[in-house]
C-alpha cells in the first residue's frame, strides 16, 4: 500500500475526514500547493492535518483555500475511555503542533466534532469560533421539513406554482448566477477558476452537482452547487439574478438540495456564514446551530496591524 491509499483509508475512517481533506479536493482548490503532515507507528497513522502551502509578497503561508469549510486535525476512529482518547488525541495533537513549520501566518479552521484546543493554546496559537447550521439526520424527510420555520416553508409552496429545478451540469448558468448575486452587492473577487476545479473534480468522483431554478418563461432564476461525502452534503456557492431574486428560487432551490442529499448521505450542512442576512437564511431550515473553531498563529508584524486595521 503507497502513501496516498493508506492516508485515504485514514481520511475515509476518521471522524474528521471530509471531501474536504482528501487529496482530489486539495488539488482542485491548491493545485501543486498542499501536503500532509503526520505522525505515525510502524503500521499507522496516529494523526494528520492536510496543509496548504503559499507564498504571497515574500509571506510564508499555511493558509485556508477557498471554498472549504474545515481541514486541520483528523483523528483514527476508535473505542475507549474519554480520558484515555483524550490524553492520546491531545498527546499526538502535540507532537503534531511540533512538526509544522515556521510560517510567517497560519490558519485552520477544524472540523466541527473537534472542540479541544488546548494543544494549540499552549503552543502560543489564537483561536476564534465560526458557526455552521447542520441537519443532522436526513432519513425521515418529512420531519425535516416539519422543523423549517413557517415562512421558508410558504416560500418554497409558493415558488412551487411557478419555478422548475433541474438537475444539471451547467456551469455557466451558476457563474451567471453567482455573479449577478455580486454584481448586486457590489462585490468583487468572486473565485470561478478555482470553483469550476472542483466542478471538474466532482464531477470525475460523482459527488457534485448543480441544481438550477428557471421559470416558466424559462428565465434563470437561480443556481447552487452542492457536493457531498458519505458523511455529509455541503452547500458551496449559489445565486440569483436581482430581477427574479424575489421569486423564491433559492429556498426552492436549498429544499431540493437537501431532498437530494437525503439519497446520497446523512446530513446536509450549510457551510455557514458569519454574516447577518446570510445566517438569518440558512437559520430557517432548521439545521442545528453548531460552532467550530479557527486557528491562527501570525508572525509578522504586517499582516498583524493588516488583520486588526481590517477583520474587525
Amino acid at each position: 500500500m503507497n502513501k496516498i491509499e493508506k492516508l485515504n483509508n485514514f481520511i475515509s475512517d476518521s471522524p474528521q475526514g471530509t471531501i474536504f481533506t482528501t487529496p482530489e479536493w486539495l488539488e482542485a482548490v491548491a493545485p501543486g500547493k498542499w501536503e500532509y503532515l503526520t505522525v505515525e507507528s510502524e503500521d499507522s497513522i496516529k494523526i494528520c492535518m492536510p496543509i496548504i502551502l503559499s507564498k504571497k509578497l515574500g509571506i510564508t503561508q499555511c493558509n485556508m483555500p477557498p471554498f472549504t469549510q474545515s481541514l486541520g486535525i483528523l483523528f483514527p476512529s476508535g473505542e475507549g475511555k474519554y480520558a484515555e482518547i483524550l490524553t492520546r488525541n491531545t498527546n499526538t495533537t502535540l507532537e503534531l503542533i511540533s512538526k509544522i513549520p515556521r510560517y510567517s501566518y497560519f490558519r485552520q479552521r477544524l472540523h466541527p466534532s473537534l472542540s479541544n484546543w488546548l494543544p494549540f493554546y499552549w503552543s502560543g496559537y489564537s483561536q476564534s469560533t465560526r458557526y455552521t447550521y447542520i441537519i443532522e439526520d436526513l432519513q425521515d424527510i418529512d420531519n425535516v421539513w416539519k422543523e423549517f420555520r413557517s415562512n421558508i416553508r410558504q416560500e418554497i409552496r409558493k415558488a412551487t406554482k411557478s419555478i422548475v429545478i433541474n438537475q444539471k451540469e451547467d456551469f455557466d448558468a451558476l457563474k451567471y448566477c453567482i455573479k449577478s448575486t455580486y454584481d448586486r452587492q457590489e462585490k468583487t473577487g468572486f473565485d470561478f477558476r478555482t470553483l469550476e476545479r472542483i466542478f471538474i473534480t466532482c464531477n470525475e468522483l460523482n459527488c457534485g452537482k448543480i441544481f438550477l431554478a428557471k421559470n416558466k418563461e424559462d428565465d434563470i432564476c437561480g443556481a447552487i452547487y452542492l457536493v457531498w461525502d458519505e458523511k455529509s452534503a455541503y452547500y458551496i456557492a449559489g445565486g440569483s439574478p436581482k430581477e427574479v431574486r424575489t421569486s423564491g428560487a433559492m429556498p426552492l432551490l436549498l429544499w431540493e438540495a437537501i431532498k437530494f442529499s437525503s439519497s446520497v448521505t446523512r446530513q446536509f450542512n450549510f457551510e455557514g456564514s458569519m454574516i447577518q442576512s446570510i445566517e438569518r437564511f440558512f437559520r430557517g431550515f432548521g439545521g442545528r446551530q453548531v460552532p467550530y473553531l479557527e486557528i491562527k498563529k501570525t508572525d509578522s508584524i504586517f499582516i498583524s496591524l493588516y488583520e486588526n486595521l481590517f477583520n474587525k
